[in-house]
């Protein structure tokens, strides 16, 4: 990688964690508070981290080309969000791919016949500890196997490829970690084209 910088900065070095303490731990987030000083000793106290297992998005395509989304609620948001079918990778899945085959199921009711990652990247540097991992299911069919979860009412959206990259483009997909997802799977595969 080839840079410009300015020749008098200085190199960015980690901060020091002088304290660190829990104000909330419980099954869906942990929140801690770090007491910190940077490399030229400036204090920055509290400074919040969120620690979140990590995700998996599923880019789930059929073998007609379209794309399997979901249509849930989503309280923060204040509403309904058209969304890549995802969720957290739980202790007992034993890779990402796992969690993506299941997440994938329990969501949508599809399984798929070919996977493929596309590795993990960080959802939010500055406060975030997990990764979001995005994985492409090709192949994908109904198994008839859609978890029902009292607390997600998951609507499952079938749309052609190019619908789907068109609502990402224009806002009606809103969660920016998945169109990245969308974007980087749907690139490696020539199927992403505004």
């Amino acid at each position: 990688m080839t840079t410009e910088s300015d020749p008098s900065a200085a190199e960015p070095k980690p901060w020091t964690v002088k304290t660190s303490r829990d104000v909330i731990r419980d099954r869906w987030v942990k929140l801690r508070a770090d007491d910190c000083l940077t490399a030229e000793d400036v204090e920055v106290a509290p400074f919040y981290v969120l620690e979140y297992p990590d995700w998996v998005h599923v880019v789930a395509l059929d073998d007609e080309d379209h794309i399997i989304l979901v249509e849930q609620y989503r309280h923060a948001f204040g509403g309904i969000t058209l969304e890549v079918p995802a969720g957290a990778i739980d202790k007992e899945d034993p890779s990402p791919l796992a969690a993506a085959a299941r997440e994938l199921e329990e969501e949508t009711g599809y399984v798929a016949e070919r996977w493929r990652s596309f590795g993990k990247h960080s959802p939010n540097p500055a406060t975030h500890t997990n990764f979001c991992h995005t994985v492409l299911a090709q192949g994908v069919r109904l198994s008839g196997k859609k978890l029902n979860d009292p607390a997600e009412q998951i609507k499952v959206v079938r749309v052609p490829v190019q619908e789907a990259v068109r609502l990402a483009a224009n806002g009606t997909m809103t969660n920016a970690m998945q169109i990245a997802s969308l974007a980087l799977a749907l690139t490696a595969i020539g199927k992403w084209s505004l």
